[in-house]
């Protein structure tokens, strides 16, 4: 738990089931989670951490965690997002290749997830992938 309550820093100690504050002990879980991008590290993608105000309330996000669907093109569209923010004048596909892990099928893939998610949101959520060649 952190110390420093100061206001510009946010209430992130919190229960994940129930918000309430974690002041009485935590349980902490990682889960499986396609939406889960970490701002550096490839390796920790498609990983949440977890916490929770008791073992119960801990069990209960797990399952709901298990029962998501994890989509590999929602995972990959994460990953592209955080090479392209990277590089604002954009990539050619090959550095998108190296920045990400993906092949170009993947990168395809991902993009089509996006530009389907893209359609079925209201505008104002709107943050688009563009073909890494269209900069």
């Amino acid at each position: 738990m952190r110390d420093d309550q100061s206001p510009s820093v946010p209430q992130t100690d919190i229960c994940d089931a129930c918000a309430r504050p974690l002041t009485d002990g935590c349980h902490l879980g990682v889960v499986r989670d396609s939406s889960a991008i970490h701002p550096r590290h490839r390796a920790r993608d498609g990983r949440r951490l977890i916490a929770a105000c008791s073992p119960e309330h801990l069990v209960a996000l797990q399952q709901e965690y298990r029962e998501r669907p994890f989509v590999h093109e929602e995972l990959w569209a994460g990953q592209i997002l955080r090479a392209l923010a990277q590089q604002p004048d954009g990539m050619a596909a090959e550095a998108l290749c190296a920045a990400t892990g993906l092949d170009d099928l993947q990168i395809r893939r991902a993009m089509e997830w996006e530009r389907h998610r893209a359609r079925h949101r209201p505008q104002s959520c709107e943050h688009h992938l563009h073909s890494p060649d269209a900069g």
